[in-house]
């Protein structure tokens, strides 16, 4: 939880680090809880929206296996006034522990859809479906592969445009 916080604060602090010209392209922090059906237990997420790049960092627990993802998504929405759709792929690592199994870092893959509801003022609610899936060498084990659908849903503040 202290890695997910430090990740957190470091994704924060990167926003306010774009120059203000930069804003036009539309900066946004996303923040919410998220879950893996069958057997998870509420998990958390973070993202911020620079224009279509999205990084992200996301942590999940299922089946007493818990897994933390970090990485970035290219992300497409439509310009709509109130409910903005989007979709987007991406990735990044993916670290997987607990469950009798050795903790490893895998390479990740994942593929987003969801929508924004824009709200009064520069804050708007989110939600989205998000396919996680890890791959790498030979070394995985059927048990340490992560092929999960995930639920995330929040608040997101606009920081620009």
């Amino acid at each position: 939880m202290i890695r997910f916080t430090v990740v957190l604060m470091m994704l924060v602090a990167s926003a306010s680090l774009v120059p203000r010209d930069a804003h036009a392209l539309g900066v946004s922090i996303k923040l919410g809880p998220g879950f893996i059906p069958n057997g998870s237990i509420p998990g958390a997420m973070a993202a911020v929206e620079l224009g279509p790049t999205s990084p992200f960092i996301e942590m999940f627990r299922k089946s007493g296996i818990t897994t933390s993802n970090m990485g970035g998504n290219l992300i497409l929405k439509l310009p709509l006034p109130v409910i903005k759709p989007y979709g987007g792929a991406g990735g990044g690592i993916s670290r997987v522990s607990g469950g009798g199994i050795p903790s490893k870092v895998y390479r990740m893959l994942d593929l987003v859809a969801g929508a924004d509801v824009n709200l009064p003022g520069t804050v708007a609610l989110f939600g989205q479906v998000k396919y996680i899936y890890t791959f790498g060498s030979g070394a995985l084990s059927g048990a340490s592969r992560v092929r999960d659908i995930a639920f995330q849903a929040g608040l997101m503040v606009r920081l620009g445009k």
